[in-house]
């Protein structure tokens, strides 16, 4: 077919959409009861709590969106807006009932009350939704083609039933979740309240996520067995990301939105976010809604109406920079300045639409904003920490800069030839290929091929963040996840010809590209789960990491059952405390360190025993493989060392257990007990 020969007419019958929504549901269920059957249990029990918190936030965004009167527009969109509207409406919901101490088990029901109520009423007020698509000019097979997607749906759905800390290497095997993207919602959860963590500095980070996770823990009643909600809620989130695609795509063609959500729902990316609860996969979400109200917007004639749609478009920017920091630089600013690209209005229209844009960011970000304001004195805690000041528990100026140093590229990064090197090797040449050659390609051709408005707001965009990741990052991989936003949606518009059909050779193109992808992924998820082709089976396995059945976690085991309920274990150079159920305290290591201090400014090893007992800790977990690994990156407190902890067992210090690895070749950690007296060998 050329690029001007008119498609064949053929809407597909209402059958057709039932048969491929049953052979997509049969061919993820068969591929993920084939690994883990198991996991299939999961997703029926907390998977389906996982799905009902998503739907009723989509009911509650309905009711939400009905206030924009933004006109007709596909069920497709309608849906993905809603849902995003309603997932920032709950995280936003959860920050307040969590600063009004309206959380934990003494107030388990009255935030999923109000959620349940919102939802309701959003249900109520909603604009109606016209499920019947529009007839288009599109082959009857285009629609088959979203089968493409089964295998990474698949290894989504597997990957969330893995517990925190099994997948990936790269991440320490979830080492951020187990510090803080976890930690911090059980803490506050323990608490009865949100409120400043002196002792974690990645808890002031934006946390829409986060509050995600809170809510599960007010549902089940608890935080360590909560985890299955908490990954199975960002397993959907990430699964929304490909509808979105297809409902942006779908406003130019059918064969633009199947394009997108197959080369989306292919990404090699999104199958590693939906193994992990981390913070992209909302931030991706609210990025593509807010690019996909732009363009809408571009598309409007009448004036009210782009300017809701481009509130709009503000509001999703401020939801994706309050799951993270980077977004402000990676989504907001950048889609700021595509309004002047996309638009077809005037420069007066386009301040104007800039202004409203802002207000609208600014809206939804203002409460992460205003939180830490008032809570540390620096709206963006702990950045800028060199010109705005924040002298509070935990943290100074010494901190900021240690902060600030350990966030630059590593010292054989930091030239612009390196820099530049590195888009090769961690972006189109990533090992794990998790961007994709077809995308890559794809999107490359997308402005050669139209040479549209919407093509160069999109390119535009993709350059202004191939720039940030090059020069305000430090160059990690995860931190180019953003560019997925435009990526997806050149690479749909590069898969239709000029007629917005897609054609059978581009089809195959894509269907190499997911097969390649799939591939990719499950060696990725396979290398995590199985050991020469035996299967772990992991899958809701907590007791693996809560009762110490594997070998790195045997310190968490012990803890968990061998001391008494009243321990309180002070662990020194771990701070993944997500799995230990005695009272315990920690400190990452970029804040202030109370126990360091004491080690610095104490006389004698007697004094730091006083010390430890004043503060009512029964036992010290020193995990020394962290303290090594820490101070050859991060850095680590000079006054801390193994030395130190042999001085204290000298002067009455007991030694409980050792910890090892490698068949007993290497100790990782030990536990020690804090003497009740400064009596030498009472132990």
């Amino acid at each position: 077919m050329t690029e001007t020969e008119p498609t064949t007419s053929i809407r597909p019958a209402k059958s057709q959409r039932i048969f491929i929504a049953i052979a997509y549901a049969l061919l993820v269920v068969g591929m993920v009861a084939t690994k883990a059957p198991f996991a299939l249990v999961i997703w029926l029990l907390d998977g389906t709590m996982s799905v009902l918190i998503l739907a009723t936030a989509t009911c509650a965004g309905l009711g939400l969106l009905r206030l924009f009167r933004t006109g007709a527009i596909s069920w497709h969109l309608q849906i993905a807006l809603a849902a995003g509207l309603g997932i920032g409406g709950l995280s936003f919901l959860t920050l307040c009932c969590g600063v009004a101490g309206w959380i934990g088990v003494g107030h388990r029901y009255m935030l999923p009350g109000l959620f349940l109520t919102s939802g309701a009423i959003g249900f109520l007020l909603r604009t109606p939704i016209a499920w019947k698509s529009p007839v288009s000019a599109e082959n009857s097979w285009v629609r088959w083609l979203i089968l493409a997607t089964t295998p990474i749906t698949a290894m989504i759905l597997l990957s969330a039933t893995l517990p925190p800390g099994v997948a990936w290497e790269e991440e320490g095997h979830g080492y951020d979740v187990l510090e803080y993207h976890l930690q911090a919602p059980k803490e506050y959860f323990d608490n009865g309240r949100i409120e400043y963590l002196p002792h974690n500095v990645y808890a002031s980070f934006p946390s829409n996520a986060e509050m995600l996770s809170l809510f599960g823990n007010q549902l089940v009643g608890e935080t360590i067995e909560a985890w299955p909600i908490a990954k199975c809620v960002n397993a959907l989130i990430i699964l929304l990301i490909g509808f979105t695609a297809y409902a942006i795509g779908r406003s130019t063609s059918v064969g633009c939105g199947v394009a997108g959500a197959v080369i989306a729902g292919t990404s090699g990316w999104l199958a590693y976010l939906g193994g992990i609860a981390y913070v992209e996969g909302g931030m991706l979400l609210m990025g593509m809604l807010s690019v996909g109200c732009l363009m809408q917007f571009a598309g409007t004639d009448e004036p009210k109406v782009a300017m809701r749609w481009i509130a709009l478009a503000g509001l999703f920017a401020g939801f994706a920079c309050g799951f993270k920091y980077t977004a402000a630089v990676f989504i907001a600013a950048p889609i700021l300045m595509m309004i002047f690209v996309a638009g077809r209005h005037g420069m007066l229209r386009h301040f104007q639409s800039a202004m409203v844009f802002s207000l609208g960011c600014t809206l939804t970000f203002a409460p992460w904003l205003v939180k830490n304001s008032v809570m540390t004195g620096n709206p963006v805690f702990p950045l800028l920490g060199s010109w705005l000041d924040s002298d509070i528990p935990g943290w100074g100026a010494a901190e900021s800069a240690h902060f600030d140093e350990s966030h630059k590229p590593l010292p054989d990064e930091q030239s612009f030839v390196q820099r530049v090197r590195l888009i090769w090797y961690r972006i189109i040449a990533d090992p794990d290929h998790r961007f994709g050659a077809v995308m890559l390609a794809l999107a490359l051709i997308a402005w050669l091929k139209h040479r549209t408005r919407t093509d160069a707001a999109l390119t535009l965009l993709l350059l202004i963040q191939l720039l940030a990741w090059l020069f305000l990052t430090h160059l990690y991989a995860r931190f180019a996840v953003p560019m997925l936003i435009p990526l997806f949606l050149l690479a749909a518009r590069g898969a239709i010809n000029r007629c917005k059909s897609l054609s059978g050779p581009f089809a195959i193109v894509l269907l190499a590209g997911a097969t390649l992808n799939s591939f990719f992924a499950y060696q990725l998820y396979a290398n995590h789960t199985e050991r020469n082709g035996v299967r772990f089976n992991f899958e809701g396995a907590t007791e693996a990491f809560t009762e110490g059945q594997l070998d790195s976690q045997s310190h968490v085991g012990f803890i968990n059952t061998k001391l008494p309920d009243d321990a309180f274990v002070l662990m020194v150079a771990e701070a993944r405390g997500f799995y230990i159920k005695r009272k315990c305290d920690y400190c990452v290591v970029f804040n202030r360190n109370p126990f360091a201090e004491v080690a610095e400014d104490a006389a004698t090893p007697e004094a730091i025993l006083d010390w430890l007992r004043r503060q009512g800790y029964t036992h010290v977990l020193v995990h020394y493989s962290e303290m090594q690994r820490l101070r050859a990156t991060y850095g680590f407190w000079e006054s801390i060392t193994p030395s130190l902890f042999a001085q204290l067992v000298d002067s009455g210090m007991g030694e409980v257990a050792q910890f090892t690895v490698n068949d007993g070749a290497r100790i990782y950690a030990v536990l020690y007990k804090v003497p009740e007296s400064n009596s030498v060998g009472d132990e």
